[in-house]
């Protein structure tokens, strides 16, 4: 886990020159809720540019298929 924080970090930054530009992030963390309503949710990336996910997968909390959708963004990666 540290090793990726790290890793995300240096990919980031600029390596100390202010004039270098930074690279434009293209994924978003997302979190993804069931629309069964019972509060089951899981993060996933998305591109930035797409629009809104919605997904099917299974809901464990009442053991079927559902729709995801994305409630709000997380982070940028």
């Amino acid at each position: 886990m540290f090793l990726t924080t790290v890793n995300l970090a240096k990919a980031k930054s600029n390596h100390g020159d202010p004039t270098r530009r930074l690279s434009p992030v293209r994924t978003v963390l997302v979190q993804m809720m069931s629309a069964a309503g019972t509060g089951y949710f899981f993060n996933t990336k998305r591109n930035r540019l797409k629009d809104k996910m919605v997904i099917r997968k299974h809901d464990p909390l009442v053991n079927k298929h559902v729709l995801f959708f994305e409630k709000r963004k997380i982070r940028s990666i």
